[in-house]
């Protein structure tokens, strides 16, 4: 997909057979793959293959009048056993544990901008890798789902050992996914050894020794003192809002929040009550109620129960979503939380003009700022200024307050611990002529000593920015990776890759090669993004360890990002596993989306969405399709930051705008 035309992604999709494959038809070919202007067939109807056997992809090219047809690609395990310009045979090692992919893709000759590619998966001996088992609650309607790896199906699952909780029984499923489900009706622990049996001869089997905890029926899964970072609109205005929760293990909540639309505002508001529940696996609901009024939010959480997401759409006008993670006290000190960090705001001003702050400063045991540095897109744009002001010691709720300031700009802030390196910020204060902003500060390491060594290793781009259209927010989204260029062995210069959606435009993909960079000792950086229609120019801040936040002071959408190190490279053992999360930092009112259970699984995509991926494994960089309009569009490029956290953005065509959206590993 690179260099793509500004057209919507012309996917052929249907359902994957998935049963492995060692040649022979099973009839009428089936469509597979996803990309641009190039269907992909299997005629055995399947993306599986087992080890030591083959797959045939055939290709056909739209509006190809000298049929010159395509060239292939493999990137991954196994090999291409022979191709042509219109069919591949791939053919798969042996000696695979679990699963492995490779990815194929075909490349129109007579227009390169024409691609697709399909992941196609090698079942070898079955494994069952790491279960996740959430709480049950006593009398509460309950499912929960293990993957199996590799075999060879049908499949037959048993409980080999031990028994699950009164009212809970296996659901009978002979593919590579069984459910455990039911109503338990008995609080306590059961430890049992569930085990598949492949249909391979002869039949090999595998098995993993899980443990479910039945809770009391009004606990919730969250428990303990959490922190949240809350983005939205309120009447097509921004909303932002930060906050410290606790829930108690009856499922009561107590806490303290701040929060600022375009017309009220309320610091330090203490949530008198709420009630967190439970719904089912990993979703629950929480409510948080202040003199303010009630919040009602959908959370998703992940299998240790300390982070998630959750999104508020109540009826109250407010919506957006916001992640939350559990803190740390021991870090609520202002000794705890002294030191060097990376800033990152984002929001509006008073005029609702978008405003974006990024900078660095070190923060003393006594809450004083110093050393600071820091650039906005004010419409005089403060380039390098100083960043100075106050943040007070957290207090037992993790939160401390200040005041920042930067240029013309005095920012009022809290901000609520998650741990001695991170915290979320918040404007706090009820004036409606002063600007609101939501975001983050991270610790940064190597303060002083910086340079443009920084992002020799390739880092995950996430950038977004808003625009009004007839007083409506418009967004522009675009996600990408940054890596090293050999034109300079690394230093000071980077490829880009880059897809794109601006504004009502629909999804863009463009290469940059070897474009220029520079770190200061500081951390502060600059960025150059040059093609045929101009330079872009970025500002960065680098947290020394890959990451930071950059600044598109110049842009028309105002363009705030984050930069996330990669790790993990080359994904040649990406995972069977859900996901949950959702959008951060809406750009517009709508999309917003919260998905709690999303499943990425041998080519296909289950849980919130039905569709079909494929991954380039050397750069993460994914291509999906899906038959739901979730995160702004049907066609999706997703990045791997790493196994564990992925960045989603929409083609931008069934909804006027696209969203980023992060998902992270259960």
């Amino acid at each position: 997909m690179k260099n793509a035309s500004p057209v919507r992604l012309a996917v052929v999709l249907c359902a994957l057979v998935l049963a492995a494959c060692g040649g022979g038809s099973t009839g009428a070919s089936t469509a597979v793959g996803v990309g641009i202007g190039v269907s992909l067939t299997s005629p055995t109807a399947t993306t599986l293959v087992a080890e030591g056997a083959t797959a045939e992809i055939d290709a056909t090219v739209s509006n190809d009048p000298a049929n010159k047809g395509v060239t292939w690609t493999l990137v991954g395990d196994g090999t291409l056993q022979s191709s042509d310009t219109g069919k591949a045979i791939y053919l798969a090692p042996t000696g695979v544990t679990g699963s492995v992919f490779a990815t194929l893709t075909a490349t129109s000759i007579s227009d390169t901008t024409k691609a697709s590619a399909v992941t196609l998966t090698v079942n070898g001996t079955p494994v069952i890798p790491a279960p996740v088992l959430f709480p049950a609650n006593q009398n509460v309607l309950y499912v929960t789902y293990i993957n199996l790896a590799g075999g060879t199906a049908p499949y037959t699952w048993t409980v080999s050992n031990g028994t699950l909780p009164a009212g809970l029984a296996l659901n009978g499923s002979t593919t590579a996914q069984i459910a455990i489900s039911g109503t338990p009706t008995a609080i306590g622990t059961s430890t049992f050894t569930l085990t598949a049996t492949d249909s391979a001869s002869p039949t090999r089997t595998a098995s993993a020794t899980l443990t479910l905890v039945v809770n009391p029926q009004t606990a919730c899964l969250l428990n303990g003192r959490f922190a949240y970072l809350f983005t939205g609109f309120k009447s097509g205005k921004p909303v932002v809002r930060a906050g410290s929760f606790t829930v108690a293990g009856d499922g009561t909540v107590s806490g303290i929040e701040d929060y600022k639309d375009a017309t009220t505002g309320h610091a330090a508001t203490v949530v008198t009550s709420g009630v967190c529940t439970t719904l089912t696996q990993n979703r629950g609901t929480l409510q948080l109620t202040s003199s303010a009024g009630v919040e009602q939010y959908d959370y998703g959480v992940v299998s240790s129960l300390k982070a998630g997401q959750m999104q508020e759409n109540d009826g109250t006008g407010v919506v957006g979503s916001a992640p939350f993670s559990q803190q740390d006290a021991t870090a609520f000190t202002g000794a705890a939380v002294a030191g060097d960090y990376v800033l990152g705001l984002l929001g509006n001003g008073p005029t609702d003009a978008r405003l974006g702050v990024t900078g660095r400063f070190t923060l003393s045991a006594g809450g004083v700022l110093s050393a600071g540095l820091g650039d906005d897109n004010e419409a005089t744009p403060v380039a390098g200024g100083t960043l100075a002001g106050t943040l007070g010691a957290p207090d037992a709720n993790g939160r401390g307050s200040g005041t920042l300031t930067l240029g013309t700009l005095s920012l009022p802030v809290a901000y609520y611990v998650l741990d001695a390196s991170h915290a979320y910020v918040v404007s706090a204060d009820s004036s409606t002529a002063t600007t609101r902003v939501a975001g983050r500060m991270h610790r940064q390491t190597g303060a002083g000593t910086l340079d443009a060594t920084t992002f020799t290793q390739p880092a995950i781009l996430s950038l977004w920015g808003s625009s009004l259209t007839n007083g409506v927010p418009v967004a522009t989204m675009a996600v990408g990776r940054l890596s090293a260029s050999a034109a300079t062995g690394g230093t000071g210069t980077v490829n880009v890759a880059l897809d794109t959606t601006d504004r009502s435009t629909t999804l863009v993909s463009t290469t940059y090669t070897a474009m220029p960079y520079t770190v200061d000792a500081t951390g502060r950086g600059t960025l150059a993004v040059t093609s045929a229609s101009g330079t872009r120019q970025f500002v960065l801040y680098a947290d020394g360890v890959g990451g930071g936040f950059v600044l598109e002071p110049s842009s028309l959408a105002s363009n705030f990002g984050i930069l996330e190190q990669q790790v993990g490279t080359p994904f040649t053992t990406f995972p069977t596993a859900y996901y949950v999360g959702g959008t951060l930092y809406a750009g517009s009112t709508s999309p917003i989306t919260l998905a709690p259970q999303l499943l990425f699984q041998s080519g296909t995509i289950g849980g919130n969405l039905t569709g079909s991926y494929a991954i380039d494994p050397n750069t993460g960089r994914m291509v999906a399709a899906v038959t739901r309009n979730l995160f702004g569009g049907t066609d999706l490029v997703i990045y791997a930051v790493s196994t564990d956290k992925l960045v989603i953005l929409g083609d931008g065509v069934n909804a006027i705008n696209s969203q980023l959206a992060w998902v992270q590993h259960f």
